[in-house]
């Protein structure tokens, strides 16, 4: 590598076994395991070295959004410093090598005996390393719930749905139980959490984390070393320290968590984040534990300081879903990996690298995504997916765009909520019907998103009309015969035959025009 003398590269050698010493053993800490109390760094910190890799191997792989990238380099230094203040032993390997070639490598150079790892939860990161018969494997314990639990949860082969698994997971971790029973008299309060935010309460201060010169660094190093990156690295303010993140949590938990559960379906242009905790980051590099992060939001409701809905909210989204579908890609992970169960095709649209789609509720959330390598959920969910799910678009496609663009994002996560939840290419592995909607539920839960666009989300008829009341339709009616079975669709289907020849033949026509669009073409 080129850059071996830069400051931070420097620096860290300090942290090096000094010469005819060495530690018993050494621990490779990966990037999303940058937990403060790492399971296999205990006893006395000289006995356990650090090993850190730095690969340009992983950036090669994908268009990473700049500031993605940023965070898990600058987090990963970081945390190479502080294990080394802490008094560990020290070495930080960069290389061009894959994580199995990286490991070897350091393992030569550095005469490293010992070595030890969690293994990674991405499963590309795998690769290889139980080739490495020299390297040993610990299963990954930083999530709130193992692969045994979920077995119990679920032993035979079958559907999987969040809240058979979410009720179990509540009454093993005793979080929001009074006994056997949930607090409150019931598991789920997701019908009081999709009010529309009208600008009451004020949107909440976004935290910031001013790069020191750890980051300031990396901010260089990926600029210039990753030109082609989504977005940019001007305005990087995401926490990169347990100390940061500590303070991030202090934040939402004082600031957001009170208005997060009626509003946690609300969007609104200049809010991307609004009420969400903008947690995700920090907690998928290891840097939060969950099951604790849920237990300071169960404490602070029951102080009275949060209204029930907004804890039960919350903890749904991180010991539920985030919980639950880790352990669903670990067991279907081959069927991921090519589902398409509509068989859409299209290829994704330039609209979602920043070309002008003239959907105002597109081009502003792609905007946000662009500039910060975040949206919370519901504009994941009903904006981005619904729109290409709608378009027909490849959902492996928009997988790999979610992976690539969200500073929160990895396979093991976005893969179950893309393919499956969002798109409904699992077949509905997860999801009981496509999470598919007209432009009168973005009008309704955002406003804003609307207000400023030049097509209209209550006209149905015409080029005027929003087109997502257009695509909707002709969704409906091309997948007809392979809903026609599903339950949850029967209303929508039963309204679908209802409508007049003509109005449909104006729907197939405007989908039509705004599928060539989106393939580029000029209809």
């Amino acid at each position: 590598m080129s850059d071996t003398s830069t400051p931070f590269l420097r620096a860290i050698r300090r942290f090096a076994p000094a010469p005819g010493t060495a530690p018993r053993r050494w621990v490779v800490v990966f990037y999303d395991q940058l937990r403060p109390a790492h399971p296999l760094l205990t006893g006395a910190p000289a006995d356990t070295g650090v090993l850190y890799i730095e690969t340009t191997a992983k950036p090669a792989r994908r268009r990473y959004h700049a500031q993605k990238l940023v965070l898990l380099l600058s987090a990963m230094r970081h945390d190479a410093e502080a294990r080394g203040r802490a008094g560990h032993p020290v070495r930080y390997h960069v290389s061009d090598a894959w994580y199995d070639g990286a490991i070897a490598e350091a393992r030569e150079r550095y005469g490293l005996a010992d070595v030890h790892a969690l293994e990674p939860a991405e499963a590309e990161v795998r690769e290889g390393l139980r080739a490495l018969s020299w390297l040993t494997l610990h299963p990954n314990t930083l999530f709130a719930t193992d692969a045994a639990f979920y077995r119990r949860v679920f032993p035979k082969r079958g559907g999987r749905r969040l809240e058979t698994f979410y009720r179990a997971a509540r009454a093993a971790t005793g979080l929001l139980m009074d006994g056997k029973l949930p607090v409150g008299g019931a598991w789920n309060y997701d019908a009081e959490n999709r009010r529309t935010w009208k600008g009451d309460p004020p949107a909440p201060r976004t935290v910031a984390f001013p790069p020191d010169a750890i980051t300031r660094e990396v901010m260089t190093l990926v600029a210039t070393r990753y030109p082609a990156s989504l977005g940019s690295v001007e305005g990087f303010a995401w926490p990169v320290t347990a100390d940061d993140a500590a303070r991030a949590v202090d934040v939402f938990i004082e600031e957001r968590l009170a208005a997060f559960g009626p509003f946690e379906d609300a969007m609104a242009v200049g809010a991307p984040e609004l009420f969400h905790s903008l947690l995700s980051a920090p907690l998928n590099l290891g840097l939060l534990d969950p099951l604790a992060l849920c237990r300071r939001v169960e404490a602070a409701y029951r102080a009275g300081a949060v209204p029930l809905a907004s804890a039960e909210g919350f903890i749904r989204q991180v010991l539920g879903w985030r919980e639950f579908v880790r352990h669903v890609y670990e067991e279907h992970r081959a069927h991921y990996a090519t589902a398409n169960a509509l068989e859409a095709d299209l290829p994704l649209p330039a609209w979602y690298w920043g070309a002008p789609s003239g959907l105002h509720c597109l081009d502003t959330t792609v905007a946000d995504v662009l500039a910060r390598g975040y949206s919370h959920h519901i504009t994941r969910l009903m904006v981005l997916s619904n729109i290409a799910t709608l378009l027909g678009v490849d959902p492996q496609a928009l997988n790999r765009w979610f992976w690539e663009a969200y500073v929160d994002a990895y396979e093991w996560v976005v893969t179950p909520n893309v393919v499956g939840m969002a798109t409904w290419a699992d077949g509905g592995l997860v999801g009981s019907k496509p999470y598919i909607s007209s432009g009168k539920y973005i009008q309704r839960m955002g406003p804003s998103l609307c207000a400023g666009c030049r097509y209209d989300p209550g006209e149905t008829r015409g080029a005027d009309a929003c087109p997502l009341n257009h695509l909707y339709w002709d969704f409906l009616e091309r997948h007809r015969d392979r809903l026609a079975t599903n339950v949850r669709m029967a209303v929508p289907l039963a309204a679908l035959k209802k409508l007049p020849p003509a109005v449909m033949e104006d729907h197939r026509e405007q989908a039509a025009v705004w599928r060539a669009r989106a393939r580029g073409e000029q209809p």
